[in-house]
């Protein structure tokens, strides 16, 4: 066991010591889980998955879940000169002396720290060999397991607040791993990779056999579950807050977004559930700021009660509200003013594609005149700072569409600088990502950009967008093709992962850390072409994740791509008719019901 003293002398020693105000600590239990965030503590203890069921887990009676994160460099140089294991922050006990070790994943760039923390904690990296801990993952990262699917014993898909209990009580009576694996295989949502046949189809080792697994989702979201007594970290995190979540689920249809397809349906709380989540958050922490969290605030279908809340927490707790997420045609100046009490100046909206024929193709339904009279209401209130976040390579793309980008900054600055209200510059702040395709999307079949295409692209808009008052920001190319590679894999992508963790591949999401050339290197040594994950799938192809459904059906996603090849849109199911996506659940056309 590594001492508290010990720790002293690493960078950010409060990443491993534990013990933070209201945390868990059991003496006994029958089961114990290490639920693992694989990348540092700011990171994994900024996600509310992680926090929800790290507090879960520890509500079940003879259950006892402890936390570990991905160290830094030199803890990790420091473990492996002395064999040390990875331990567990509450009572430093070693990953490998678990029954269970659960990962949260959100992005494929954490592949190579997974293998690393099992090495650390010395498990073996392959499930067949591995007895105990049993090893599983859930997150947005399970949507696509393949790429892990020979060292991860099962996945867990969709949300896990029941069946997380489900997997941990039905582990207090089947203690051998074969029978616990062909057990826990019969519960919705969850996935075990050896009970599954697969065959190369193609370019692709695909599900031969027909056979599917659907995710799991809450249908109850009103008195799901939620931590009103969240672990406080000692030092800096991410999410430096206390959050509560006010809804789950989108049906904007915006072809390019999974979450907006595998967290559906949108499932929302009352004001007065939020209010006592906040309530309570607050006087058990004692953060003096609070977000309201989903996949956009602004959608909640009573913002006028929402934004009496915000008054009434700000007045009564001294606290300031932040909102992660504002959609551009459901800002309004009620709205704006209550940002302004909280003495935040700048604003950002994610429009992705700055024409209008572009927005249409990726069904981001606003137009030009929407986005400049948000941009003067938000200056004549006294925003001073707005920042905006682009996707360029999206399907159907020309220069045009990228020379747009230009031309609206021009005018939004023209009407900034016309209608403030301060002293201080109007600035726009632009944050350009390449488009990436993602599984279970209307654009899971497109290609991602080549970068020569992307790099011209770049060059073009830093010099054209070199102005007075505008910052841009350029996400890196190289990294966003990898995680394209790795989220559309298959299972012989899962050697390249291992080769490119044996070269010595980490915390690739890191741009610090990220080295290209292994990848490379990594995909040469096994025999694999990475561009084959990067180009146009054709629509009748198979494709590595066909076997995991998140409810919504393929035809449907293929209905969405040809009307974006059309220029098409499709409305939202909240505020219209029905689009037959396939999510068909009771509960879902209860609001729809309720909403017409």
């Amino acid at each position: 066991m590594v001492k508290d003293y010990k720790l002293l002398k690493f960078k950010k020693p409060y990443y491993y010591f534990g013990n933070e105000l209201n945390s868990v600590h059991k003496s006994s239990a029958s089961i114990k889980v290490a639920l693992v965030y694989p990348d540092v503590y700011e990171v994994g203890m900024s996600s509310l998955g992680f926090k929800i069921l790290y507090h879960l887990g520890n509500e079940i009676e003879d259950i006892q879940v402890e936390r570990a994160f991905a160290p830094l460099n030199d803890l990790e140089k420091y473990l492996r000169e002395n064999n040390v294991p990875l331990f567990s922050l509450e009572s430093r006990t070693p990953l490998n002396q678990f029954d269970f070790v659960a990962f949260s994943c959100q992005t494929a760039l954490d592949y190579t720290n997974i293998l690393n923390i099992l090495d650390l904690a010395n498990i073996p990296i392959y499930a067949s060999e591995r007895s105990k801990p049993i090893v599983f993952l859930g997150g947005t990262s399970a949507y696509n397991p393949e790429p892990l699917s020979k060292f991860v014993d099962f996945f867990v898909l969709g949300e896990g607040e029941s069946l997380f209990i489900d997997i941990l009580n039905l582990a207090k009576t089947i203690k051998n791993k074969d029978e616990f694996l062909r057990v826990v295989s019969k519960l919705k949502g969850v996935y075990v990779p050896k009970f599954f046949e697969f065959e190369k189809q193609g370019n692709f080792y695909v599900e031969k056999n027909g056979k599917v697994v659907f995710k799991d989702a809450i249908k109850d979201f009103e008195h799901s579950y939620f931590p009103i007594k969240p672990i406080v970290p000692f030092g800096k995190v991410i999410m430096n807050k206390a959050y509560v979540e006010i809804f789950r689920g989108c049906t904007r249809g915006c072809r390019f977004c999974e979450a907006g397809v595998v967290y559906r349906p949108v499932r929302e709380r009352s004001i007065s559930r939020i209010e006592h989540d906040a309530i309570e958050v607050l006087k058990n922490t004692g953060y003096e700021e609070i977000t309201f969290l989903s996949l956009s605030t602004s959608d909640y279908s009573n913002m006028d009660e929402l934004i009496s809340l915000m008054k009434k927490l700000t007045e009564e707790f001294h606290v300031s509200i932040s909102l992660p997420s504002l959609r551009i045609d459901k800002f309004t100046s009620d709205l704006g003013k209550v940002i302004l009490e909280q003495r935040v100046h700048s604003l950002t909206f994610a429009i992705e594609a700055a024409s209008d024929r572009l927005r249409n193709v990726i069904n981001k339904t606003i137009s030009k005149d929407e986005i400049l009279k948000v941009v003067e209401t938000a200056v004549s209130l006294g925003f001073h700072t707005l920042k905006f976040y682009y996707i360029i390579g999206l399907p159907t793309e020309t220069m045009d569409d990228v020379k747009e980008i230009v031309t609206l900054t021009k005018e939004m600055l023209k009407v900034g600088n016309k209608n403030k209200t301060f002293k201080k510059p109007f600035e726009i702040h632009l944050s350009i990502n390449p488009f990436m395709p993602q599984p279970h999307t209307p654009f899971q079949w497109a290609a991602f950009d080549s970068f020569d295409s992307l790099n011209e692209k770049r060059e073009f808009l830093l010099k054209e967008l070199n102005l007075r008052n505008v910052k841009v920001d350029i996400s890196n190319f190289k990294m966003s093709a990898l995680e394209v590679a790795l989220d559309r894999g298959d299972r012989q992508v899962g050697d390249v992962i291992e080769q490119a963790f044996r070269l010595g591949a980490k915390m690739d999401a890191w741009s610090e850390y990220f080295n290209f050339n292994i990848w490379k290197e990594a995909f040469s040594k096994v025999g694999v072409d990475e561009t084959l994950y990067l180009l146009a799938f054709p629509l009748d192809a198979k494709l590595p994740w066909d076997h995991i459904s998140t409810g919504v059906s393929k035809l449907f996603l293929k209905r969405e791509f040809n009307k974006a090849l059309g220029g098409l849109i499709t409305e939202d199911c909240r505020s219209g008719n029905c689009v037959g996506c396939g999510i068909n659940i009771p509960l879902f056309c209860e609001i729809l019901e309720k909403k017409s």
